[in-house]
């Protein structure tokens, strides 16, 4: 098992990039926030490309005792 079936970044930790599918322009968009639909410079659709949290494990802020426990903040 690795440490990420015990350990998880929390909801809030967790930021969304999209992505406009007619200018290109992109919005890094920080967890309880909403991307801008459609896109504030040409009014394209705007498009989901990805996710970001932090990258040590150390950093996350949930876990659970066991492979199927529940999750809960470790802080």
């Amino acid at each position: 098992m690795s440490r990420s079936d015990y350990e998880r970044p929390a909801w809030y930790q967790i930021n969304t990039l999209y992505r406009c599918q007619k200018c290109g322009h992109e919005q890094d968009v920080r967890a309880g926030e909403s991307a801008r639909m459609p896109c504030p410079i040409c009014h394209g659709f705007v498009v989901k490309i990805g996710e970001s949290y932090p990258g040590s494990a150390d950093d996350w802020d949930e876990e659970r005792d066991g492979l199927y426990g529940e999750w809960r903040q470790k802080r």
